[in-house]
């Protein structure tokens, strides 16, 4: 009798460690996406602006020493609105998340109808129903709830249109136009598209 009641407490003691470790397991952290994430688009050319005017250009070995670039927070949607909710219509926002959204030139652009030269910048969106405004801040490297209206370089406006399907993620684009070696000025699209709404304007570089 006494063996088997043993036997009964060793087996109650096992199951209590195994349900203890199980419980544990269960208990451990576990990997989940992050909220935001950080994300570069750019365009890249095939050379680079000469000190005194004209244009170096690269070899086939690199793929383009001048670029135009623009660094994001990336947020997601997780099944909220987006315009006109989580991101209110007629109000600054930092067009991504965390930090700043940084636009770097390594040549002068014209974006929409504002001349940008070379150089660093931060961008802002004034997001409308029918439209925005995209904004040039000389401000740089700042969280991106920071905003200063006197450090603005300039606005340009942007169209929208809806979109049939949400886009899960905030995307910025740096779309260029393809239109072979002929081309006299490298141009393109910018676009910010999130939730059910997308924001453009064109962009093109500033060439003599």
């Amino acid at each position: 009798m006494s063996t088997s009641r043993s036997w009964v407490g060793l087996a109650v003691v096992a199951a209590l460690l195994i349900g203890g470790s199980v419980i544990a397991q269960d208990a451990r952290p576990k990997p989940h996406v992050a909220p935001s994430g950080r994300v570069t688009t750019s365009v890249t050319f095939d050379g680079r602006v000469l000190r005194g005017g004209g244009w170096f250009p690269g070899t086939p070995s690199h793929s383009g020493p001048s670029r135009i670039t623009i660094d994001y927070g990336q947020p997601h949607a997780r099944g909220r609105t987006i315009f006109g909710g989580l991101v209110p219509y007629d109000q600054v926002w930092r067009v991504g998340a965390n930090w700043a959204t940084r636009l770097t030139l390594d040549l002068d652009v014209r974006i929409g109808d504002l001349d940008v030269p070379r150089g660093e910048y931060t961008l802002f969106l004034l997001p409308r129903e029918t439209d925005a405004e995209l904004i040039v801040s000389l401000e740089t490297r700042q969280w991106g709830t920071d905003y200063d209206p006197s450090r603005d370089f300039g606005r340009t406006p942007l169209g929208r249109r809806p979109l049939a399907e949400t886009t899960q993620s905030l995307a910025i684009t740096l779309e260029p136009n393809l239109g072979g070696e002929n081309e006299a000025v490298p141009s393109g699209t910018l676009r910010v598209t999130w939730g059910t709404a997308e924001y453009f304007t064109d962009w093109e570089i500033r060439w003599p």
